[in-house]
C-alpha cells in the first residue's frame, strides 16, 4: 500500500462496522448518559418529506439531517442524499448519548435520485440507515469509495447499484457530474484501490455544491477543489476539529474558494465530538466578513438563489 500522507490525528470514538485490518481502532467512550434534553428538529416527518418533494424556485435547496447528512435538491433537477445517518435513540445502547433527534427515519425520506457516502465510518456509511434505504428504495444507486464496496454488498446491496469512486476521478450519474476528492480523515490513505475517504463536488447545470466529507487539510487539498470547479455555490464544511477540519480551517477553505454560501456541519450530536458553531461565526466575521454563511438547523431548509 502506498500511503501519500499520514497525519497525526486524535481518535475520539470508534465506529461500528469498522473493516478488519484497519489497524488502530477508535476508542469507545467508556461511559455515556442519556441527555436530559435533546435538540429538536425544526421540521420533521411527513411535513419535512413533503417540503423536500416539492419543486423549488431557487437554484439549490438543502436540508440538514444532522452531522454530515444532507438532502440537496437542484432546481429542475435531482434530489441527492449525502451521508444518511440514523440511530434508535431509545434502544438502550451507547447511541442514547446523542444530543439531538433525527428529523427522518430511513423510510420517511422522499425517494432520492442518488445516495452518496463519503467514507466507512458509521455516521456516513450507516449500518442502520443504508440497508433500510436500499430496501425501501430498491432502484436507488449508491456512490461510495471503491474500498467500501464490500460493506454495502455485505448488507445485501447488489454491485450493480453501487458506483465506486477512487478519488481524483469523476462520473456523471442522474445528470449530476460528480468529482471525487481524496480526504484525509484519520489519514490520507490512497492505494491502488483508491482513497479510503472522499469528498464530493457535485455539478448540475450551472450549480456547484461541495460536500468535503471528513478531512483535515493536506498539501494540494485546496487546489484539488480549485481544479474541480471554477466556482462554488454551496460548501458544507466540518468545523469539529479532532481528526477533522477546525472552524478556522473552514474559514481558510472559504477564503480560497469564495463560495456563494458556506455552511458548517459535523457538530451538535456526539457529546465527545462537538463544538459551538459560534466559534465559526466569530472567526469568519473577523477574518472574512464579506463571506455569506448560514448556521443550519436540523430539519431546516437553506436556499441558494
Amino acid at each position: 500500500m502506498v500511503v501519500i500522507l499520514r497525519l497525526r490525528l486524535k481518535r475520539v470514538r470508534s465506529c461500528e462496522g469498522e473493516p478488519e485490518g484497519r489497524g488502530v481502532l477508535r476508542q469507545y467512550m467508556a461511559d455515556w448518559v442519556v441527555p436530559e434534553f435533546r435538540t429538536q428538529p425544526v421540521n420533521r416527518g411527513d411535513a419535512l418529506r413533503a417540503e423536500m418533494e416539492s419543486p423549488i424556485d431557487s437554484q439549490i435547496a438543502a436540508w440538514w439531517l444532522t452531522q454530515a447528512s444532507w438532502m440537496v435538491r437542484f432546481q429542475n433537477g435531482p434530489l441527492v442524499l449525502i451521508d444518511p445517518w440514523w440511530r434508535d435513540l431509545f434502544a438502550g445502547d451507547r447511541w442514547g448519548k446523542l444530543l439531538g433527534e433525527f428529523p427522518l427515519e430511513p423510510e420517511e425520506h422522499p425517494e432520492p435520485d442518488l445516495i452518496l457516502c463519503t467514507h466507512w465510518h458509521d455516521d456516513h456509511i450507516c449500518p442502520e440507515s443504508i440497508p433500510r434505504l436500499a430496501t425501501h428504495f430498491p432502484s436507488v444507486k449508491f456512490v461510495v469509495p471503491n474500498r467500501s464496496i464490500d460493506i454495502l454488498t455485505g448488507w445485501g446491496i447488489s454491485k450493480d447499484r453501487i458506483i465506486p469512486m477512487m478519488g481524483s476521478d469523476s462520473a456523471t450519474v442522474e445528470g449530476i457530474e460528480i468529482h471525487a476528492i481524496p480526504a484525509a480523515h484519520e489519514e490520507l490513505d490512497i492505494n491502488e484501490d483508491g482513497a479510503w475517504y472522499l469528498g464530493y463536488v457535485l455539478k448540475f447545470d450551472d450549480s456547484t455544491v461541495l460536500h468535503m466529507g471528513d478531512s483535515r487539510p493536506y498539501p494540494g487539498w485546496h487546489s484539488a477543489f480549485e481544479m474541480a470547479s471554477d466556482h462554488y455555490d454551496l460548501i458544507f464544511a466540518c468545523i469539529n476539529g479532532n481528526d477533522n477540519l477546525r472552524h478556522d480551517e473552514a474559514v481558510d477553505l472559504a477564503m480560497v474558494l469564495k463560495p456563494k454560501l458556506i455552511v458548517p456541519m459535523h457538530y451538535g450530536m456526539d457529546p465527545g465530538n462537538t463544538v459551538d458553531p459560534q466559534i465559526f461565526v466569530d472567526e469568519i466575521s473577523d477574518r472574512f466578513p464579506t463571506q455569506a454563511y448560514s448556521i443550519p438547523e436540523v430539519g431546516g431548509r437553506i436556499l441558494i438563489d
